[in-house]
């Protein structure tokens, strides 16, 4: 009998350190949050939910393309030293350390927003955000820096000395404040601490968003409904919401768009209508206020990204990679 109870005893344990072991586990992975608002991915601002802000994929780049119906936008095929493959996106928006040329071969990290929707297929497919060419000559880590100008992930700490250059991603001097900045930091020397502190050579402050870049024009991004490209009047921005063109979408999804003159209002089918210059979407007689009203500009109605995931109750509604992609595919997490 005591033979069995301690059997039993220790069944228990294992059973129990299991359990933890895999809580452990799961509480340690990095899980993107559902894609709420395309306002919502603000770099700005410290990651309080998600401590992790950024994650790079680091691989010998094995092959280059350029990607289908995306011009300037290039798929790099990288494996890394497990034998890892992934697919490194690279597009207009893509800070390339040092404009560096891509070549076969290179070892290169590339780094990715954790925040924002990834298709999840296999191999992995990440969008960078900055791409390094690495080298034996000098570390560098990119991320969003607290006030104490520790990296999101805890694993830097910097101190900053008269020697150390800082300039904005275009080269020109930086003299406001690092914290709650995207930086690019490069250094030689560490410490071995947790976080581990460098007195880094040269820090590039990248702006707040990757749309803040010069030549960042949302007008030139392409509309993509479920899964075609269609012909509609260029997207624009207005205080920080993108408008989209309401009749070639909805067109688009199959509904029937009409003008109603003497109220200055649109319906779509039966059970939405929008009013130019009223925050006041109906839909099935709810009603749901938005970033902004809808808005007419050169005869055309033009209503927040968001009235289509919102209001239409499409899953996806957002600009991702110069594309804005509006589809019932399965929701982008």
């Amino acid at each position: 009998m005591k033979f069995k109870k301690l059997s039993a005893v220790i069944l228990s344990a294992v059973f129990i350190f299991s359990l933890g072991g895999t809580a452990f586990a799961l509480d340690q992975m990095s899980i993107p949050n559902e894609i709420i608002d395309e306002q919502e991915t603000n770099t700005s601002e410290p990651c309080e939910e998600l401590r992790i802000c950024y994650k790079a994929f680091t691989g010998v780049v094995k092959e280059i393309k350029d990607r289908e119906n995306n011009e300037g936008s290039k798929m790099i095929f990288v494996e890394n030293e497990e034998g890892a493959p992934a697919y490194v996106i690279i597009s207009h928006d893509t800070y390339i350390l040092e404009n560096a040329e891509i070549k076969i071969g290179d070892t290169i990290s590339a780094y990715y927003d954790t925040r924002k929707p990834m298709i999840m297929i296999y191999p992995p497919q990440y969008a960078a955000e900055v791409v390094v060419i690495e080298s034996p000559d000098r570390n560098v880590k990119f991320d969003i820096f607290d006030e104490n100008l520790t990296s999101s992930d805890n694993q830097l700490k910097l101190n900053i000395s008269d020697e150390t250059e800082i300039v904005f991603y275009d080269g020109t001097p930086y003299e406001g404040e690092l914290a709650g900045k995207r930086l690019v930091v490069i250094y030689t020397i560490s410490t071995k601490s947790i976080p581990a502190q460098t007195t880094p050579e040269k820090v590039i402050v990248l702006p707040d968003k990757i749309e803040d870049m010069v030549g960042y024009d949302v007008s030139s991004a392409e509309i993509i409904v479920e899964d075609k490209k269609i012909e509609a009047p260029p997207a624009y921005e207005k205080e920080g919401t993108v408008m989209v063109p309401l009749r070639a979408i909805a067109e688009a999804l199959g509904y029937e768009v009409l003008w109603h003159n003497e109220t200055q209002s649109v319906s779509l089918g039966q059970d939405i209508q929008l009013t130019i210059g009223k925050n006041e979407y109906i839909a099935d007689k709810d009603i749901i206020k938005l970033e902004r009203a809808p808005e007419l500009c050169n005869e055309k109605t033009f209503v927040p990204l968001s009235f289509f995931r919102k209001v239409v109750k499409m899953n996806n509604a957002y600009l991702f990679e110069g594309q804005i992609v509006i589809d019932n595919n399965e929701v982008m997490e």
